[in-house]
């Protein structure tokens, strides 16, 4: 989670980045993909993401709602990431 007077939503898309790499997936290859996801109620329209290793949906990604912040009394936008661990791992022992 990155809390900042901007969402820094690059700066999760960019550690997402590198935990694909440290797990052997490729994203020119399209091992892993965002895919939008306007149905999770977590994050703000148009900025929320699945994320997807090889087709399967591993995780999430976005700027947190403002509803959310509200609700744990957070003054700055949040970008967040939650990922399962436990399939890409299984990804790196491919």
């Amino acid at each position: 989670m990155v809390i900042d007077t901007s969402s820094n939503f690059e700066v999760i898309h960019g550690l997402l980045d590198i935990i694909m790499v440290k797990v052997g997936a490729d994203f020119t290859k399209r091992d892993y993909k965002l895919v939008e996801d306007n149905k999770d109620p977590r994050f703000f329209p148009t900025r929320g993401f699945s994320v997807l290793l090889k087709g399967k949906k591993i995780g999430s990604v976005g700027v947190l709602h403002p509803e959310v912040l509200g609700n744990f009394e957070l003054k700055y936008p949040v970008s967040a990431i939650e990922l399962e661990f436990d399939v890409m791992f299984e990804h790196f022992k491919e």
